[in-house]
């Protein structure tokens, strides 16, 4: 038993190496993974103004760092959400951060909001609408997830009908960047999004991993876990905004990428189980693994680059009813 545990243990580590390593050297431009490690630690000059090194340096090492980071935060603030709400339908996007994310891109993208990018304007925006739902959710003092869940659903509403507003009143080339923004924009990911957006997801995701067993005696429901001593308002509150500040935070980089946040925990609880000190874990890997391919896919499957919003979809819709008929005696509904 301890030998399986610690293969599956070793499984989970190596998977997304191996797959971050093929995600690097897979695309049009092919490299041997000796050659494309060699390129990043050269010191030459000469080596430093190749095609192989600013392609793996400029283009895809910035990528695959971002499209690992998406994959873990949102693996991990979905099982969070999930398991806190124990409803497998609730998702970061269910509390309106994308749709807030959405209205600011394209409030930057088709009307240059001050002057702000897209990517800040979006961090802005998203964190405003979650913001907003605890607030509007807040009822008697008491932040239930029922209301929660509700308020989430009236602010993306809300977001949904200002950033249609936007997108039929601009300017049609305008018009495009917002789109391409809505559909996930891995391909235009750069070093500067990586540092804008890799602190706060870190912060978030270190912290949510502290607070495991918080979170399981908060999935007990609220009367148990007031008899254990928990303020279940204030852990509640901190676990919510710890997942979406990590959302957040990626999603103004990437854009809109849906589907990722609801399958990848239902694969981890196949793999793990629902416990929390094993299910966070297990949905970070399950989550980068998960990226990582997709994106491989997106950059592979035709002569242009699909946009990898419309990958998961696709891919995630059928293989999360599946997943969900699987699971669904872990939720009792």
């Amino acid at each position: 038993m301890a030998s399986r545990s610690s293969l599956r243990g070793f499984t989970l580590i190596a998977l997304p190496i191996v797959t971050f390593a093929f995600h690097v050297c897979v695309g049009r431009y092919l490299f041997n993974p000796l050659q494309a490690l060699a390129s990043l630690i050269s010191h030459h000059e000469a080596s430093r103004n190749s095609i192989e090194y600013i392609i793996l340096f400029n283009v895809r090492l910035p990528r695959a760092i971002m499209a690992m980071l998406f994959g873990a935060v949102m693996g991990v603030s979905g099982a969070t959400l999930q398991t806190l709400f124990r409803n497998p339908l609730v998702s970061p996007y269910t509390l309106g951060i994308s749709s807030g994310a959405a209205f600011g891109a394209a409030l930057s993208l088709a009307l240059g909001f001050y002057g702000l990018s897209a990517d800040v304007s979006a961090l802005i925006f998203s964190l405003s609408a979650l913001l907003l739902t605890l607030s509007i959710s807040k009822i008697r003092g008491e932040l239930s997830p029922v209301s929660i869940v509700l308020a989430g659903v009236i602010v993306s509403a809300l977001f949904q009908g200002a950033l249609m507003l936007i997108q039929i009143t601009v300017d049609p080339m305008r018009l495009a960047g917002v789109v391409s923004w809505i559909a996930g924009r891995l391909n235009a990911v750069s070093w500067g999004d990586i540092v804008i957006s890799v602190p706060l997801a870190l912060v978030g995701l270190s912290l949510l991993m502290m607070l495991r067993w918080r979170i399981f005696v908060l999935s007990l429901g609220d009367d148990e876990a007031k008899a254990l001593g928990v303020n279940v308002v204030r852990e509640r509150l901190i676990i919510i905004l710890l997942s979406c500040l990590a959302v957040s935070a990626v999603v103004a980089a990437v854009g809109i990428v849906g589907w990722v946040c609801l399958i990848v925990p239902h694969i981890a609880r196949l793999l793990g189980g629902s416990d929390p000190k094993k299910l966070l874990p297990i949905s970070m890997s399950v989550g980068v693994t998960f990226l990582l391919l997709v994106d491989t896919l997106a950059r592979t499957i035709w002569i242009y680059e699909v946009p990898i919003g419309i990958i998961t979809t696709l891919i995630g819709a059928p293989l999360f009813l599946y997943l969900l008929k699987r699971s669904v005696q872990v939720f009792g509904v």
